[in-house]
């Protein structure tokens, strides 16, 4: 039997594998930015329900494709969720021209000078950090990722769920998977 802790292993049609891995971080580092139409959000008044913090870039193309599966997410609404898309680096302009062409229903944020990308250590682009609903860290994936999959709704939906906000641990082998907590 294999056990993945907080892990999901997700195979695409293409035979790669995209994962939501367990992020073992004590806390989320703060996120206080402006969103793309000047309002600013502060992370820490999210609480209540997960939380996706996605880094992206408007030239990166896998980052637009994940764009696109995140605003499917967002209008699908499989459980309370809040998505926050952080553009990194980029001239506010080129951001708006990018999302009049594309628009998305979640809040573009604006890390003008890089600092949040530092702070959550991300090393390339696309990467997505998934809080619980107390805001504490719980998954990441740094590459693209089907948002809209099976799995990926299962894991949304359990950590929405879970009061105590710790990870799930799955256990899977071939024709069986179950969950226990830690």
């Amino acid at each position: 039997m294999l056990l993945i802790a907080s892990s999901l292993v997700l195979a695409s049609t293409s035979g790669s594998a995209e994962e939501l891995k367990p992020w073992f971080a004590e806390t989320a580092p703060t996120l206080v930015l402006d969103r793309l139409d000047g309002a600013r959000i502060d992370l820490a008044e999210l609480r209540g329900g997960p939380v996706i913090v996605h880094f992206f870039a408007t030239w990166c193309a896998p980052c637009i494709e994940e764009m696109a599966s995140l605003n499917a997410l967002a209008g699908q609404q499989p459980v309370q969720l809040t998505i926050l898309a952080v553009d990194v680096g980029e001239v506010d302009a080129r951001v708006r021209t990018f999302f009049r062409e594309r628009p998305v229903s979640f809040p573009i944020l604006l890390d003008r000078d890089r600092s949040t990308m530092k702070a959550w250590h991300v090393e390339g682009l696309p990467t997505s950090f998934v809080l619980n609903r107390d805001l504490s860290p719980a998954l990441k994936a740094e590459e693209p990722l089907d948002w809209t999959g099976p799995v990926v709704i299962s894991a949304l939906t359990q950590l929405s769920q879970r009061k105590d906000g710790a990870p799930a641990v799955q256990a899977i082998d071939g024709n069986q998977s179950r969950e226990e907590t830690r």
